[in-house]
């Protein structure tokens, strides 16, 4: 610092690698504002879009790793829908999204990951997955006989060890990264507003902003789809809770069934209908499940739908008194949940919702929320 002025190091290479993460409209955006004139966050938020696209353009990488704006991003599309240059800003914003990623990662594979082509991602995840086959199959497989044989359907102990050790594994991976992305989003940054009250900020803002949004058509299938999936993996969560702490909660059968339907339907659903989406892509179809077709996108929900598939056949087979294909199914939901964990949770997309998380709970700790 010297005069009032500040030395600011830029990276040659930042814009490139955005470009190739998915940014290709990068270089057509010339500051216009259009992008932030037209956002419903930009009423609710102190953020600025342009910015953190002008910053990348330039290469400021110490700017953009601490800039939440690209985290704020609800993939509403006004932005695109009006740009004048035909830009995508939302999908320059996720692709910086991914940079920002890359960079958290205290690992490095994150890079790996979110540069690799999706060829290389699905073949990289048969490989985890083949690897699960053979080792729940080869070691349980006797086990899940004996237990099919009996006519009812437990929830194997046993089964659940590696899927656990893996889901650790992965937390230890996430939390120094989500630290990391906490360090770099609050620096230089003053904590203006108390805990609980950024946290009503956070519930207000996107009740608001939802509720609104749920009024235009191709914005509801969006907002329908993620919260489907949200609901989907929470009561999976909550579930696995309860079942750790007070098991015998699943004997009160018919509730913890419909329980465990609802989350599958929801998650398979949510999954699905995105995935369709992009899969049969026509005319018709809105342009966000054209553009966003980066690998990372594709990869996102291939891993999470067979989950729920299998999540819903264990009991669909159960229902049908087929047993054993019930046992094979659950066998297959923990087979289909390790590169899952491994690859996509702990590196992929999926670890956006803790970075998103972290970015509003900064912006509403240093006063980007413009609502009391």
């Amino acid at each position: 610092m010297a005069g009032g002025s500040e030395f600011i190091s830029i990276n040659p290479s930042l814009n490139r690698e955005v470009f190739k993460l998915g940014g290709k409209s990068l270089l057509e955006c010339y500051q216009c504002g259009s992008c932030t004139a037209v956002c419903p966050l930009a009423e609710e938020l102190n953020v600025s879009f342009r910015r953190a696209i002008r910053y990348t353009q330039l290469g400021v990488e110490e700017k953009i790793l601490g800039d939440i704006s690209p985290w704020s991003c609800n993939l509403h599309g006004d932005c695109t829908d009006s740009c004048p240059r035909g830009a995508s800003p939302s999908e320059i914003l996720a692709a910086i999204r991914r940079y920002q990623a890359n960079k958290y990662d205290w690992t490095g594979l994150a890079r790996w990951w979110n540069n690799s082509s999706l060829t290389a991602k699905i073949l990289t995840y048969l490989a985890f997955f083949a690897i699960s086959l053979l080792f729940y199959f080869g070691i349980y497989w006797q086990k899940i006989l004996q237990f099919a044989s009996t006519g009812k359907l437990v929830i194997l102990s046993e089964l659940l060890i590696p899927v656990v050790a893996v889901f650790v594994v992965a937390l230890v991976i996430l939390a120094p990264s989500g630290y990391r992305a906490y360090r770099f989003m609050i620096k230089d940054k003053k904590k203006e507003v108390g805990f609980f009250k950024s946290l009503k900020l956070i519930a207000n803002f996107f009740i608001k902003l939802e509720t609104e949004s749920m009024g235009v058509p191709h914005k509801r299938d969006r907002i329908l789809e993620h919260v489907l999936i949200l609901v989907g993996l929470g009561l999976f969560i909550l579930l696995a809770i309860i079942y750790l702490v007070f098991p015998k909660f699943f004997e009160f059968e018919i509730i913890s069934k419909a329980l465990i339907y609802i989350a599958s339907l929801s998650l398979l659903i949510g999954v699905g209908s995105p995935l369709t989406k992009r899969l049969m892509a026509s005319e018709k179809t809105h342009w966000y499940y054209k553009k966003f077709r980066h690998p990372t996108d594709w990869m996102s929900l291939i891993t999470l739908f067979p989950v729920a598939l299998m999540a819903l056949l264990v009991f669909v087979f159960y229902d049908l008194s087929m047993i054993l294909y019930a046992y094979i199914a659950f066998a297959l939901l923990l087979i289909f949940l390790i590169p899952f964990l491994l690859l996509e949770f702990a590196f992929g997309k999926h670890t956006h919702w803790l970075y998103k998380i972290i970015a509003y709970y900064v912006g509403a700790r240093t006063g980007y929320f413009r609502g009391d």
